[in-house]
């Protein structure tokens, strides 16, 4: 199994899984945006924040294969941080936020969001960033950022936990970087 970790930049949005998901980026037109105009958002955001912030996410790949993705960047780039009530009030400012952080089905639990969130974190760190942070989901791994428990497990901490209507649960967790 050879895995590779790679920036995302306009070549390799091609490979994302959810290249026209435009949740973090445009949160008003979520909803309803065409696949077309989403795949567009997407990628008009990805070279914006890579100019400002190079690079804002990663793509692992085993065998060639897409096999995990990474989105982030600082919250001022992340207009849907605002959805998230009083989560939202609890960023830190001066850290990064992941925003996605998928592993599809058939290559789950064989470590690979491990690894790419590991690779993340790293470059973050060098980079001089101070924190990571996320909002993860209590319930449910069906989340684009992860479940909790995963987080958790990889040292984050729980700053923060908000349960929205319809009863879901979720809890900004965040890794101090040191420095």
């Amino acid at each position: 199994m050879e895995i590779r970790i790679v920036d995302i930049d306009n070549q390799v949005l091609r490979d994302l899984f959810c290249k026209a998901c435009v949740y973090w980026e445009c949160p008003a037109q979520f909803r309803e945006v065409s696949p077309e105009k989403g795949e567009r958002i997407k990628s008009e955001w990805f070279e914006t924040t890579a100019a400002l912030f190079n690079p804002c996410g990663k793509l692992l790949y085993v065998d060639d294969e897409p096999a995990a993705y990474c989105q982030y960047a600082p919250p001022q780039y992340v207009p849907g941080i605002l959805e998230y009530g009083k989560l939202a009030d609890c960023v830190d400012k001066g850290g990064v936020m992941i925003t996605c952080l998928y592993v599809p089905e058939p290559h789950q639990r064989k470590g690979l969001g491990r690894r790419l969130l590991k690779e993340v974190v790293e470059e973050l760190r060098s980079r001089g960033y101070k924190a990571v942070e996320t909002f993860a989901c209590d319930d449910s791994a069906n989340n684009c950022s992860g479940p909790t428990k995963f987080y958790l497990a990889q040292g984050f901490m729980v700053v923060q936990t908000e349960t929205f209507p319809g009863g879901m649960s979720f809890s900004l967790v965040r890794l101090e970087l040191g420095g």
